[in-house]
């Protein structure tokens, strides 16, 4: 498997600043991950996905807009905690596929 395509787990996080926009980038985000929290996204992507998704989300968000990627190692998204309870995220999860 080349390193380009080794999949991890981020943290997509996003503060949109228009309705309108929020509901677009909240979308975009529901097909390439989990919503954990209001505006917080967990997705299990590879390199390459990541900067198709920045450069997808560049065409929607305006400049007052912010958005933060955050990778886990799978060690650190082992210790994620969930309402208090340790829950690991496992790479066996559903994935998607972005075409």
């Amino acid at each position: 498997m080349k390193p380009s395509s080794k999949k991890s787990w981020y943290l997509v996080l996003y503060d949109v600043h228009d309705e309108k926009r929020l509901r677009l980038v909240s979308r975009h985000l529901e097909g390439y991950g989990v919503r954990v929290q209001y505006s917080v996204f967990r997705c299990r992507l590879n390199q390459r996905e990541v900067e198709r998704l920045k450069w997808e989300l560049s065409k929607i968000m305006d400049g007052i807009d912010e958005l933060m990627i955050v990778g886990l190692c799978e060690k650190c998204a082992d210790k994620v905690i969930i309402k208090g309870m340790p829950q690991r995220w496992s790479s066996s999860v559903t994935s998607y596929e972005v075409l």
